[in-house]
């Protein structure tokens, strides 16, 4: 049987804004979810409507009778964001993912999962929650996350689907990714044109940070689903120029780089059995958390050791009772990724398979099954006097079959491989996570 490819793009990091006029092709049509050609009402397309109930567990009311994320969903979270490190992670090499950027891609796509293919990807993205409180976490502490001038965060998501009679794609999974979402929908040849078209709202999601997603729309394409998100952040104390001086950082193989190291005195101390690290905050809402392996503990070991207990343990048993002596390379990286593999072993396995992925809750095709074809995540950081920008990409294709005392000083030097993310304040989730084994400038 001929199968068709749905290709969804999840999760970029972005800056700017995208709306009409902003350089689409005029083959390509913004359209409301009512006005999908061949839509049709399923109200089960979730699959698990006896589970759709509010999520009680998302969130709690604060004593100044605001919201707080419960501490569930911060665990779910960082775990998936911790398996997925661990998972992806290749020794000697830089690397840096965004747990939010996947996690809202795939959230997108597990809404148009059915049977055991939704069961899998509900374990592995949320430890079993079901699909609907899942996306209502996501969707509200998304919306919860500071964007101001100094911080500033931008998520947006689309749904690109090819202009043709057949693809029948379900108006509900559309409503409620728009609903949860703010998905924009859009119809387009997937041509040429379309290519440009979904590379430039990437490109301006990202502030050009990853300028191109896609070399190529296959001819069996038929859905891209795009998760876009910006960070780009300025230090509450950004280094002054004498702040910087040449310094030495190791390797794991002991190779040795001269890079030029940003030194300050932080407030906020971090230390376990087997890390010393700090907190370096940005002017609102976020927050870099550096975690430096203590001597004799390889990184690649740290890393396989890390759980959601200890980094939440970490930030929450921070110390304020000593000055750290702390360093940070000004660096910058690029990463790429293809996670296909890494979903099927963390247990995500139908999904990929044309046979077994049940996809019906996003729609049919006339040529045949839906099911995921790669998933690919492109991610971009630069950390330096200033603050620090980031950006994400993340591709899922789908084919059709800180006293009055003196205080204590604690050195932590980031000199040597080093753990490290970009943290929401509030809840301490990380919005960005990665390695440096060694320093790009």
């Amino acid at each position: 049987m001929k199968r068709k490819l749905v290709t969804i793009l999840i999760g970029c990091m972005a800056l700017g804004l995208f709306g009409c006029g902003s350089g689409l092709s005029d083959t390509t049509k913004r359209l409301t979810p009512q006005q999908s050609e061949d839509s049709e009402q399923n109200a089960n397309h979730t699959g698990n409507e006896d589970q759709q109930t509010e999520a009680d567990t998302t969130e709690k009311k604060a004593e100044d009778g605001s919201t707080e994320t419960s501490f569930g969903y911060r665990y779910r979270y960082c775990q998936f964001a911790l398996n997925l490190l661990q998972q992806t992670y290749e020794d000697g090499k830089n690397e840096m993912i965004s747990p939010l950027s996947v996690l809202a891609a795939l959230t997108m796509t597990e809404n148009g999962a059915k049977g055991d293919t939704l069961s899998q990807m509900e374990q592995v993205l949320s430890d079993g929650t079901p699909v609907g409180q899942q996306g209502r976490e996501l969707s509200s502490y998304m919306k919860k996350l500071v964007d101001t001038e100094n911080a500033h965060l931008n998520i947006a998501n689309s749904i690109w689907l090819k202009d043709a009679d057949t693809l029948h794609v379900e108006d509900d999974f559309l409503s409620e990714n728009s609903k949860l979402f703010d998905a924009e929908i859009y119809q387009a040849p997937f041509d040429e044109h379309t290519l440009k078209d979904i590379n430039t709202w990437v490109s301006q999601k990202t502030e050009k940070m990853i300028p191109k997603i896609l070399d190529k729309i296959e001819d069996n394409s038929v859905m891209y689903l795009i998760n876009a998100v910006a960070f780009d952040a300025k230090w509450q104390s950004p280094y002054e120029k004498e702040d910087v001086e040449a310094g030495t950082f190791t390797s794991e193989n002991g190779t040795q780089q001269t890079v030029d190291m940003m030194y300050s005195t932080e407030a906020y101390y971090l230390e376990d059995d087997s890390t010393t690290g700090f907190i370096r905050p940005y002017e609102d809402g976020y927050s870099f958390m550096a975690l430096l392996p203590k001597e004799g503990i390889s990184i690649e070991d740290y890393i396989s050791h890390l759980s959601a207990e200890k980094l939440i343990g970490l930030v929450e048993n921070v110390s304020t009772d000593y000055d750290v002596d702390a360093a940070i390379p000004k660096f910058k990286s690029e990463y790429s990724i293809e996670l296909k593999d890494t979903l099927q072993n963390m247990g995500m396995t139908d999904a990929f398979d044309e046979e077994q992925a049940d996809f019906c809750g996003i729609g049919t095709s006339d040529n045949g099954n839906i099911y995921i074809n790669m998933v690919l995540h492109k991610t971009y950081i630069e950390v330096d006097e200033q603050g620090t920008k980031a950006g994400a990409s993340t591709v899922v294709g789908m084919v059709e079959t800180m006293s009055l005392y003196e205080p204590e000083i604690k050195t932590v030097h980031l000199d040597r491989p080093f753990v490290y993310a970009i943290i929401d304040t509030e809840t301490q989730m990380p919005i960005f996570l990665g390695v440096t084994e060694s320093v790009e400038e």
